[in-house]
């Protein structure tokens, strides 16, 4: 297999990326749990989730996130797309539909107000507040909190 090929290396790094991500984060999960359960059975009423405990587990798949969000940029950049399966014989084929071109752009303005939005919401610390009411809706809803 020939891996100098653009269609062939970047979909097999963005696939290591995202298994190794998914690694990394339930790792993190699982010392996240293993470790707060250590401290509640210490005092059972200090929350065992902090903010800064899961910021710390960010940061360690902060690079290979970064890795996996430059490959698909440059993927996407490149027009790389994913090999599909040969048509048998019988099948039909049918020639692609153009969207309209107001469809496309409403697509890049909502995906525009929401990138926007997004880091206003960061910015003012409403992701913090989203992670610990998600923690505390996980957590009860598993019987923990």
């Amino acid at each position: 297999m020939n891996l100098t090929d653009k269609g062939k290396i970047l979909p097999i790094l963005l696939a290591v990326c995202c298994i190794a991500l998914a690694v990394i984060l339930a790792a993190g999960a699982i010392v996240l749990y293993v470790d707060g359960a250590a401290r509640r059975a210490e005092n059972p009423l200090e929350s065992i989730y902090t903010a800064e405990k899961a910021g710390q587990v960010m940061k360690a798949a902060l690079p290979l996130f970064l890795v996996f969000l430059c490959a698909l940029v440059i993927s996407i950049a490149l027009g790389v797309k994913p090999k599909t399966g040969k048509a048998s014989k019988n099948a039909v084929r049918m020639k692609p539909q153009a969207e309209p071109k107001h469809v496309n752009t409403i697509r890049t303005v909502v995906i525009i107000a929401a990138v926007i939005l997004i880091i206003a919401g960061i910015l003012n610390g409403g992701a913090l507040d989203v992670l610990v009411k998600a923690i505390n809706i996980c957590t009860e809803c598993v019987g923990l909190g």
